[in-house]
């Protein structure tokens, strides 16, 4: 036996309460007695046992009190609890588990059967304080990790934004003096800045998305203006990998309520992996139009590689890269479509992949109809 393995058996009939003691003294426990429901939650409250084992009929106080009292208790209400019962009525076990007993044993007792159900609600006990510390521990880390990414974020904010931006003068400078060279160093130093600014405000966001919806900014613009913004955000990188863009959008002019910089680098990031992940000169389509049901949808199709079936289950987990080793061909931190899935949620729209292995990727975002602003932008009319 475990050693300070402590047993209070609450009962008011003083032979049940001996035969009891003298059965679980043998098998190595300490046992304490007490006559009824009160008596048995001070003795609780005092001793704190491993265990309590209590009948449900009894003055003063019933088995059924004393076990509510217990659970109440924010000290005690671990404690486990088994009830002795009498009664053929099934009501009875089912009153006292809505009480929060543990377990319970019917009259007459078996007291070698009762032994043993004390030997297993005890390990059942213990097995779920350490699941408690482990969950617990678990928690206080994922905290921990949140909030340490939270600050990291926060702190490189700042320097970079001044690297990027000094870098920008600098290119500026050497632009107007013809220095072509020392422009070129500029401009990898400006490149290298916003790359890691874009990492770090990924890795915030992320944060933000682990405690809850992310806090959106909403404000009104087209889709053809969303659609736009997110193009150019990725303009550089289709131009480098020769990447062809197409644009169609059949909105009339619709405009949303939304996050325009959290839509747009949605949609950027879906176009941005579908560059990434495709042989240069790859096609890519970012379409949009209205649904039968009144909703916007947005699609970002490319003639890629596509994605196996097996990994389109888990692709939008964080850090779900299919090779986030140090020695992978393409950057990034796995979090693109993670964010994506967050940034629709946060706007109430849905997130869809469809993709076959060598025949490219379909990317939805539904977003719904009352995302829609109230008016539709016209077209200015010419003066006659």
């Amino acid at each position: 036996m475990t050693e300070r393995t402590d047993i209070i058996i609450v009962d008011d009939d003083p032979i049940m309460r001996e035969l009891a003691c003298a059965n679980l003294s043998e098998a190595g426990y300490i046992v304490r007695a007490a006559e009824n429901g009160q008596a048995g939650l001070e003795a609780v409250k005092k001793f704190r046992p491993d265990l309590v084992i209590s009948d449900l009929d009894m003055p003063v106080m019933s088995g059924y009190a004393l076990t509510e009292q217990i659970r109440s208790h924010p000290e005690l209400s671990q404690t486990p609890v088994i009830v002795i019962t009498g009664s053929d009525h099934a009501a009875a076990v089912e009153q006292a588990f809505a009480s929060g007993a543990t377990s319970f044993v019917a009259k007459p007792i078996n007291w070698a059967l009762l032994s043993h159900s004390v030997k297993f609600v005890l390990r059942a006990s213990s097995d779920q304080k350490a699941l408690q510390v482990a969950k617990e521990q678990a928690e206080a880390g994922a905290r921990f990790k949140d909030s340490l990414m939270s600050v990291m974020s926060h702190e490189l904010r700042t320097p970079l934004n001044a690297i990027i931006g000094f870098g920008q003068l600098l290119g500026d400078q050497f632009e107007q003096e013809a220095d072509h060279v020392h422009r070129e160093y500029a401009d990898y130093i400006i490149d290298g800045g916003k790359r890691l600014l874009n990492s770090v405000s990924d890795m915030l966001l992320a944060s933000d998305a682990r405690s809850g919806p992310i806090t959106i900014n909403e404000v009104a613009c087209t889709v053809d203006d969303l659609i736009d913004s997110a193009i150019g955000n990725v303009s550089k990188l289709a131009e480098a990998s020769d990447t062809q863009i197409t644009k169609l959008v059949k909105t009339d002019g619709v405009e949303l309520n939304c996050d325009r910089s959290l839509m747009a680098r949605a949609i950027s990031k879906l176009i941005d992996n579908s560059i990434k992940f495709a042989s240069r000169g790859t096609k890519v389509i970012v379409a949009a139009t209205p649904t039968k049901t009144g909703d916007i949808a947005i699609l970002v199709r490319d003639n890629g590689p596509g994605i196996e079936k097996r990994r389109l289950e888990n692709i939008t987990q964080p850090f779900a890269q299919s090779d986030m080793s140090l020695r992978r061909s393409k950057e990034g931190l796995g979090l693109g479509l993670p964010l994506i899935q967050a940034i629709c949620s946060a706007h109430g729209a849905n997130f869809k992949l469809d993709s076959k292995v060598g025949e490219g990727t379909s990317a939805y975002i539904v977003l719904p109809k009352s995302r829609l602003s109230s008016r539709i932008i016209q077209p200015e009319r010419q003066v006659a």
